[in-house]
């Protein structure tokens, strides 16, 4: 029925879905879906049941009840009728999910994090622990300490520590003919080396 209380005239082009419960005594009980262009009365449910081997003598009870599709939500709602119970409970079911997505996504995020944390914490390890070890470049770094150091300021103390660090590391890359290892105690031309940062350590001590 429509809003107006006018019978509606379904297409038979259309076809829907119907859901044909069956029961066959107290004990045996069945479904099966089939399509039909209008709702299906009994003598067209006994000829599909039929079909497929149930006699119409054995049958005791039956229903049917449309079956859920987006087809037929969509039907149901062009012509004003409300839809039935079952298709409710599953756009019910259907926008649940949603509201769960952003948890496994929080979480994930916050394991990233930690491994973010974790290639930092071996990093700075890795770099500190030949920078700490370098004996060799620290003591070079002392005996390049400017000779009236604590009457400079921190930045040219800074200028004169570094220029003296660029001249040793020229100097041993000629003598070696090539550029230290990374675990290397002499210092190097390239600035990020563990044993540049211990020369320096030592140059600026007091």
């Amino acid at each position: 029925m429509t809003a107006k209380g006018q019978p509606i005239n379904p297409d038979p082009s259309v076809e829907t879905d119907y859901i044909i419960h069956y029961s066959l005594n107290e004990f045996q009980r069945g479904s099966m879906v089939t399509r039909f262009g209008s709702p299906p009365g009994k003598r067209e449910v006994y000829e599909i049941l039929e079909k497929y081997g149930i006699s119409s003598t054995q049958i005791s009870d039956y229903s049917v009840t449309p079956a859920p599709s987006v087809k037929q939500a969509r039907l149901y709602a062009d012509e004003g009728i409300s839809m039935p119970a079952i298709l409710q409970v599953q756009d019910a079911q259907s926008v649940k999910p949603s509201s769960e997505v952003p948890a496994p996504r929080a979480q994930r995020s916050k394991k990233n994090g930690g491994c973010g944390w974790i290639v930092v914490s071996i990093a700075v390890i890795s770099f500190a622990f030949p920078a700490f070890t370098s004996e060799r470049a620290h003591s070079n770094g002392e005996m390049a300490t400017p000779t009236f150091a604590h009457e400079m300021d921190f930045g040219e103390r800074l200028d004169i520590c570094t220029d003296r660090l660029n001249s040793l590391a020229e100097t041993t890359t000629n003598i070696w003919g090539e550029d230290p290892g990374f675990f290397d105690d002499r210092v190097s031309q390239s600035f990020l080396h563990p044993a540049n940062f211990s020369f320096l350590a030592g140059c600026m001590s007091d």
